[in-house]
């Protein structure tokens, strides 16, 4: 097994996020209370890589202040200053700061917990030029084809096809009952290289791995590409939605070994450190994670499926179900949350009823405020009656 260096690519804007992100980067978005960029390097450093370099651009210097804040053990991280245009360019942008024989490329803003040293076991087996995380899924996309063998060795790679009709039937007809169509396999964005890949993209003007570099790879017929396919937890949190989903399902233990940060105190329910709680009995059923230093008064429901952040506040007879709040929210008397999400230093009065939105960072609402809901609230706002 050779030196293994990984490329975290943590430039995306999210702009299906937002208004999640208009304060903050993508990778720094909580899952659990935990920036998704944190799950990550775990997922790196838990299976013995400890040569990192993370790729950033919109809003990087939070994501830079957050590294550099936290003790990542024996793991070397580097933040080189590089502007890069798409996912093969950082990979290219970076190139002089990597040492390894093979490269781990992986996205900084999707939760997973692939078995990473199997991946790199069916890598150096195989003696791939280059291996592609695949999972099937029982949604078939709109777009996206390819062809493997019996050994997982892929022919055709198209992840937006305009021609796939031909191409695809003068593969087949080539190798007549060898290889198979797939149109229910998801790329889930992590892929290892030989570190040959690095000369081909300072000589190639290849911006996008999915649409760019595979394709050229396989057209070219000398690059051994394979899918790894196995099962494995995998949610890109691309939008308010599957944010939300991603949440509920690292508490139901469907991403194990990820789970809340804090101590469970009954089941798929997560207590943090130094909270103040009347009783256990606030929590009515489960999937529930509380951060730290949290402040919960009397007479509170906390139903199911919610996450409150760190150094939150919630007055008395407030009821909360399917949501989520960030850090340092104020929350009044006997106000009522339904699947909405709450951003970071939100300031709520009493008799506030928030309905199926997204409320931004900074922002305050006074008294008996009844937002309609599918309302979502840009930061800095101020609401009142």
């Amino acid at each position: 097994m050779g030196k293994y260096t990984a490329v975290v690519l943590a430039g995306g804007v999210g702009s299906r996020l937002r208004p999640l992100t208009l304060l903050k980067p993508k990778p720094m978005i909580p899952v659990v209370n935990k920036p998704m960029i944190h799950y990550a390097i775990d997922l790196l450093r838990y299976n013995g890589i400890n040569d990192v370099i993370i790729v950033v651009r919109y809003l990087g210097e939070k994501i830079k202040d957050y590294i550099h804040a936290r003790d990542w053990g024996n793991v070397r991280i580097q933040i080189p200053e590089v502007d890069s245009l798409d996912t093969a360019d950082a990979l290219r942008k970076v190139s002089e700061y990597i040492e390894g024989d093979n490269i781990i490329v992986s996205m900084a803003d999707i939760i997973t917990n692939i078995n990473l040293r199997d991946n790199i076991n069916f890598f150096e087996k195989k003696d791939a030029f280059s291996t592609i995380s695949m999972i099937s899924t029982d949604k078939p996309q709109q777009f996206g084809v390819i062809l493997l063998d019996n050994d997982q060795k892929i022919y055709l790679f198209l992840e937006k096809p305009g021609y796939k009709e031909l191409v695809i039937s003068s593969i087949m007809e080539s190798h007549k009952g060898s290889i198979y169509l797939y149109t229910n396999l998801i790329n889930t964005g992590l892929y290892i290289f030989k570190r040959k890949i690095l000369d081909i993209l300072n000589n190639v003007e290849l911006m996008d791995f999915g649409n760019d570099v595979f394709p050229y790879l396989l057209e070219r017929d000398i690059y051994d590409l394979y899918g790894y396919i196995e099962k494995y937890y995998w949610m890109d949190a691309g939008n308010p939605t599957t944010y939300k989903w991603t949440n509920w399902d690292i508490m139901r233990k469907w991403a194990w070994p990820i789970l809340p940060a804090g101590k469970e105190i009954k089941d798929s329910v997560w207590l943090g450190e130094n909270c103040k709680i009347p009783t256990e009995d606030i929590f009515k059923k489960k999937l529930i994670t509380i951060g730290n230093n949290v402040s919960i008064k009397d007479g509170v429901q906390i139903k199911e499926r919610v996450v409150i952040g760190d150094n939150t506040e919630i007055e008395s007879g407030s009821t909360f179900i399917d949501s989520i709040l960030w850090d340092n929210v104020k929350i009044g008397k006997n106000c009522e949350f339904n699947d909405s999400i709450i951003c970071n230093n939100v300031k709520i009065g009493d008799n506030v009823k928030i309905f199926n939105s997204i409320i931004g960072a900074n922002t305050e609402i006074g008294d008996n405020y009844k937002l309609e809901p599918w309302k979502v609230i840009e930061p800095n706002s101020k609401l009142f009656i």
